[in-house]
């Protein structure tokens, strides 16, 4: 993938991989061009990348944040079983044929 100056640029990386978001949930963060040359230039003086930064204030972040309780769900109908599926049919009787013409 190429920037608009024509750099490329890497894929989105974590410490599980190129392209591998922590416990599996992708995010995306848009910067503008003056928040997104901050982040660079922190990441630089750190000696990282920009990327590695975000995850660690990403995790660092979720490390301290408050974990709401588990949403209620039901499920939307009762649970058919394969009999109550299929009790308004009758089993095949042989093999069937068509007609000779």
């Amino acid at each position: 993938m190429k920037d608009s100056h024509g750099i490329d640029v890497a894929e989105p990386a974590s410490a599980h991989g190129p392209g591998r978001a922590p416990a599996g949930i992708p995010l995306t963060i848009r910067l503008g061009e003056r928040e997104f040359a901050a982040l660079v230039r922190i990441a630089r003086h750190r000696e990282t990348t920009a990327a590695e930064l975000v995850e660690q204030l990403v995790l660092h972040a979720l490390s301290r944040a408050d974990v709401p309780p588990p949403a209620e769900s039901h499920p939307a109908r009762k649970h058919t079983t394969y009999e109550e599926a299929t009790a308004g049919f009758r089993a095949d009787s042989g093999v069937h044929t068509a007609p000779d013409m």
